[in-house]
């Protein structure tokens, strides 16, 4: 017990000296912030929409909720500022699925998004627009969309991407903090879309396929922060590196979390029915790898390409 002391303070000696030495190599370095400058997680909110689903269950009608977000995908053949944007949620969002997995008749679909003035807006879209790959396991789901210009909406460039190669070459692994945003339906905002920010850390990346919330075996990530209902279909943003000072980047998209029986054992759900057992605090994240190859696939690829090929090349002459 009497060497408990000496140990402390060999310990604080041995971090001051680490401090000292990366400060003196630059390393750690005190910025006073911007004030200009937005911070992420306000930017992180203004990503995120309420997706609201009526579902035809039997004879009757179900309302569910679940979170959505903006990404973009530009082309230089487009005119300055201009891309192609894209809502993004879960699978098990878009078809509305029962506790086994399986598709509801969506008969009405709304996304709800601040305009720039404070209020909440409601849009109504085609539930048929949704597009999905071909992999059943991956709890993916994207559609075309044109935000009206009163709407205040950050959307993620895909060069924002935290893709697994991104992750391997910037030594991002397990440990690194995530940060999450979603619809908090306990308090969903009467006049505008209220979402809910929570932190975390990227706690595993398994190389092995493993039960995903659809059901099936998959490769996902799993994080160490606490989701809940309406959360399906929310950002997961992970730090460059491990005191978050060199940015965040789109690593993935919630799709559930672990919760514990009455045994105590782990059991995989949603966040859109959720389980009235206790919730370990590991979510479930699909990868963002499989979200550019979603927006890669021919069904969203094609309709960009048709669009780009109307474009007149620019001339020589033009260009002199």
């Amino acid at each position: 017990m009497a060497d408990r002391p000496l140990g402390r303070i060999a310990f604080l000696l041995f971090l001051f000296a680490a401090i000292e030495t990366a400060l003196g190599q630059g390393v750690l370095t005190y910025k006073k912030r911007d004030p200009s400058q937005i911070p992420v997680a306000v930017q992180l909110k203004r990503s995120v929409v309420q997706i609201e689903l009526t579902c035809k269950q039997g004879q009757a009608d179900s309302h569910f909720g679940g979170t959505g977000f903006l990404v973009s995908y530009p082309d230089p053949k487009l005119p300055p500022n201009s891309m192609f944007q894209y809502l993004v949620t879960n699978r098990h969002v878009a078809e509305c699925w029962n506790e086994k997995h399986q598709p509801q008749t969506v008969t009405s679909l709304a996304i709800r998004a601040n305009t720039s003035d404070g209020r909440a807006k409601l849009i109504s879209k085609n539930p048929s627009d949704w597009r999905f790959l071909s992999d059943p396991s991956i709890d993916l789901a994207a559609m075309p969309i044109l935000m009206p210009s009163e709407i205040q909406a950050v959307s993620f460039p895909i060069n924002s991407f935290a893709t697994r190669d991104y992750l391997s070459t910037n030594v991002i692994a397990e440990g690194s903090p995530i940060i999450v945003a979603g619809y908090f339906y306990q308090f969903p905002g009467e006049k505008k879309s209220e979402a809910i920010v929570r932190q975390g850390i990227l706690s595993m990346m398994p190389d092995e396929p493993m039960m995903t919330t659809t059901g099936k075996p998959g490769n996902v990530y799993l994080g160490d922060v606490h989701i809940f209902g309406g959360n399906s279909g929310s950002p997961v943003l992970v730090a460059g590196d491990v005191l978050a000072m060199d940015g965040y980047r789109l690593v993935g998209i919630v799709s559930g979390y672990y919760f514990e029986d009455s045994d105590f054992n782990l059991e995989i759900s949603t966040t859109v029915h959720g389980t009235s057992h206790g919730n370990s605090g590991i979510a479930m994240i699909v990868p963002v790898d499989y979200l550019k190859a979603l927006l890669d696939d021919p069904p969203l690829k094609a309709p960009r390409d048709a669009y780009l090929s109307q474009i007149p090349t620019p001339s020589l002459a033009n260009q002199k």
